[in-house]
């Protein structure tokens, strides 16, 4: 009769798959003082897309199901509740694609912003550190 270990250390470990690795942003270090190029965008919350999309597809699905004409096979609660499952889901589907295309077109509109680094607080605003930068747009100088 031969021993063998039953320890869990005598299993051959697992294969071993490697990782895909995630894109590091590398972040721009500001400058200690002066000016310094930036890129400005408005950037829609996706998940907040998507959470409107799957309401607004429910809310759809009750009124779908609810004024839909009757079924000899199904009661007027099982279609609804159907109707709302469907709806929902192709709400969540279409708020994700209109704020995956509002990226891209955010994208695209990005444009580039010089921001000053200031060391003292004098002119911040309340609330923003000392150290924060601050944009200056041609455009946000124009009296109206």
């Amino acid at each position: 009769m031969s021993s063998t270990p039953s320890s869990p250390s005598a299993r051959p470990s697992p294969r071993k798959v490697p990782r895909r690795r995630r894109r590091e942003r590398t972040a721009v270090p500001l400058a200690v003082s002066g000016s310094q190029q930036m890129t400005l965008r408005r950037a829609p919350n996706i998940w907040a897309f998507v959470l409107l999309g799957g309401v607004l597809g429910a809310v759809a699905g009750v009124l779908v199901g609810l004024t839909g004409g009757g079924s000899a096979e199904f009661t007027q609660g099982a279609v609804t509740l159907f109707m709302v499952s469907v709806c929902t889901v192709l709400g969540l589907a279409a708020g994700a694609v209109l704020a995956l295309v509002l990226d891209r077109v955010s994208v695209a509109r990005a444009r580039a912003v010089t921001t000053e680094v200031v060391d003292g607080d004098d002119d911040a605003p309340s609330g923003a550190p000392a150290d924060a930068p601050r944009t200056t747009d041609p455009r946000s100088s124009r009296e109206g």
